[in-house]
């Protein structure tokens, strides 16, 4: 029996391999001399940025220390800080003390709203200092401007939800927008327990200790960003940190807002709603895999709507659900899958165009000039004819919402179209497939199959979801190839989930290739959807028997359909970015 991995179970183990959202180059390690100092530091939880209170004069850094045996004073150098604050140039550590702070201190009837200013520690004598924590802390300080809220907003989180794959429930969180800096906004605590619809999950903890708002930068409408913050939740994690692409790239790579808005990461602020396009947002725990982080808002749920905006739903999430047969048994055409709909929708106009141009189809279902199916607006399949003989290629359903005898919303699911061959193919052996990449588990009994027509083509017959898993297996030179291919499963909002061998998708071995050794063939996997990539390494289908008895017991013991032994666990919208790709993907 397989199933679909769970999320919450595997996420330690799938630490092992992982293909996260970076860019940075391997750096040598040298290993370091051992410190014979108290090893003076600046701890890393120290924040870059210190907002200040008007109504107070004073705030506390903290300095820390590894040895504590004696009580020392160690000299401070600062940087920074314009005759504003006054800075300790010295720390005290009493005996035994591993963590001092020093007050600085400031007139808040001098200080500019918004205004920040640079300041830099540096402790004082390198002998003091140690290899393994900062001697320089670099901070920037001042008052943030006032807040004015505007009410409560409806919010839809895909961050939380995108990670651990639960629900996406709108709820309210008070809004407040900058009064200096219009268009830049800030969710109020919209993680802590009181707010949250999900609290802390059961096991959980909030820091309640400072607040956790969510502010999003919309100053730009057509560049809005979500800049690296806390969302106060640990989920036994560690901190769940959300940010989006387009601040990373800022932020980390030096690029304009301008270059990022070109390259499609920025979210807009329309008709009082916020949104992201799918997979460019951010999330990461501080204790998963390093503190590695991953796209969200693959579902593309993300939302914020502004107090007193009513929406109009007619949005529509479709995916491919295979061919349908006409009456000569040539492919008809495909069948659609409706897996939502908005409640404001009257009528669905669908159809497939070969190729990805979705906005030529959108023009063209809109014009008449191409043929579409009209469908009610409910969950359920449809039937979409070809107009011509389909060839081999990738295809693309476009669905286009009306309301009001106007187009509306749309959406798109792409595939790939293989047209069915009169290949005929022999039983030659039994065996036992372990899935662990996708599914999970083990499937025994099932047939390996050679084509009559080329000794090279090999498949394993009801493999995955109810499917034939092809490849190719030269016996001479021991080249084994897995076809790109579908696995039988589509999801509800990211489509077809795809299997294609390693070595294929990447356009080398670097990451493993396929081979067979001692009755078992070794299949290097990855398995992927249009936007992502789920977990990728080895598969195992294990020789058994090729008697034609064995294989004639095993056939007649099999069901005829195994979709029922699947449980279906919403974690796939847990996508990794598509860095080992370097393939068109479907």
């Amino acid at each position: 029996m397989k199933t679909i991995k769970n999320i919450l179970g595997v996420l330690l183990a799938l630490a092992i391999m992982t293909i996260p959202y970076s860019c940075g180059d391997d750096v040598e390690y040298t290993p370091a001399e051992i410190p014979n100092s108290i090893e003076v530091y600046f701890p890393d939880s120290n924040s870059s940025k210190i907002d200040l209170s008007s109504e107070a004069t004073s705030f506390e850094v903290t300095i820390a220390r590894v040895k504590t045996d004696d009580a020392v004073t160690v000299p401070l150098t600062v940087t920074g800080g314009d005759g504003i604050y006054t800075i300790p140039t010295s720390v005290a550590f009493a005996q035994g003390e591993s963590q001092s702070t020093i007050t600085i201190t400031y007139d808040p009837n001098v200080l500019e709203y918004d205004d920040y200013t640079e300041i830099t520690l540096t402790i004082g004598d390198d002998t003091y200092t140690t290899f393994y924590g900062l001697s320089e802390y670099s901070f920037s300080v001042g008052i943030p401007a006032p807040w004015e809220s505007l009410g409560m907003a409806t919010y839809v989180d895909d961050f939380i939800s995108a990670f651990f794959g639960i629900s996406q429930v709108p709820y309210e969180v008070e809004i407040q927008e900058n009064v200096l800096t219009p268009g830049l906004f800030r969710l109020i605590n919209p993680y802590s327990p009181e707010v949250y619809p999900f609290g802390l999950n059961g096991t959980g903890t909030y820091d309640e200790s400072q607040n956790h708002h969510l502010e999003i930068d919309a100053r730009d409408s057509e560049g809005v960003y979500i800049r690296q913050q806390d969302t106060g939740l640990d989920w036994t994690y560690g901190n769940f940190l959300v940010w989006s692409i387009a601040s990373y790239e800022m932020e980390r790579n030096g690029k304009t807002l301008e270059e990022v808005k070109a390259q499609g990461d920025c979210g807009t602020y329309a008709n009082g709603v916020i949104t992201f396009p799918p997979s460019t947002l951010l999330c990461a725990m501080a204790n998963y895999n390093d503190g590695e982080f991953y796209t969200a808002n693959g579902g593309n749920w993300f939302k914020v709507v502004m107090p007193g905006v009513v929406l109009s739903d007619y949005s529509i999430t479709i995916a491919y659900a295979g061919k349908y047969m006409g009456t000569n048994d040539q492919v008809a055409g495909i069948v659609a899958q409706i897996n939502a709909v908005g409640e404001d929708v009257e009528s669905v106009r669908l159809a497939v165009v070969e190729g990805t141009n979705v906005d030529t189809a959108v023009e063209a279902i809109k014009s008449g000039s191409i043929n579409y199916v009209e469908a009610t607006p409910q969950v359920g399949s449809v039937l979409i004819p070809f107009d011509n003989e389909p060839v081999e290629g990738r295809y693309t359903i476009v669905a286009v919402t009306y309301a009001d005898n106007m187009a509306q919303e749309v959406s798109s699911a792409e595939f790939k179209y293989t047209p069915p061959t009169s290949e005929t193919w022999t039983a030659r052996y039994v065996g036992d497939y372990v899935y662990s990449k996708f599914f999970e588990g083990m499937d025994p009994g099932l047939t390996l199959y050679q084509s009559d027509s080329d000794p090279n083509r090999w498949k394993i017959e009801n493999w995955g979801y109810g499917v034939d898993f092809i490849f190719t297996y030269d016996q001479v030179t021991g080249e084994i190839m897995v076809e790109d291919q579908e696995v039988g499963y589509v999801d509800s909002s990211l489509g077809t989930v795809y299997v294609d061998d390693l070595v294929d998708y990447t356009g080398g071995a670097n990451y493993g290739y396929s081979y067979y050794d001692d009755d078992v063939f070794y299949f290097a996997v990855i398995y992927y959807v249009s936007n992502g990539n789920f977990d990728f390494g080895y598969e195992t289908f294990t020789v058994t028997g090729s008697s034609a008895e064995a294989i004639q017991g095993v056939l007649s013991s099999r069901t005829s359909s195994k979709t029922t032994s699947k449980a279906l666990i919403n974690h796939i919208k847990r996508l990794k970015i598509n860095e080992l790709s370097k393939k068109e993907v479907y």
